[in-house]
């Protein structure tokens, strides 16, 4: 499944420490194959954040990745913590 990540996900991975971008590439790696599959996602804690196909992953106690799925594509939206992604989906 291709992953297409946005310019903004990008610049949110730049502030990112080493040790929280390999949580993030651990993730990352695992999505494809989890996505859509209840009883093998549940430990990522993915659920679905609103009605136009957001959904939201934790990564450890204080990140959160958000992303879409549109047409077999992951797209990677932000990575950021709880006031980050709360402020992101207002904006949508």
């Amino acid at each position: 499944m291709p992953i297409t990540l946005t310019e903004v996900f990008l610049k949110d991975t730049n502030k990112l420490d080493p040790s929280e971008r390999d949580q993030l590439f651990s993730v990352i790696l695992k999505l494809p194959q989890v996505f859509g599959q209840p009883h093998i996602h549940g430990g990522l804690g993915l659920r679905k954040l609103h009605h136009s196909g957001i959904y939201e992953t934790r990564l450890g106690l204080g990140l959160r990745l958000v992303f879409g799925f549109e047409q077999n594509n992951l797209y990677l939206h932000r990575i950021g913590n709880h006031d980050d992604i709360q402020r992101y989906l207002k904006s949508l």
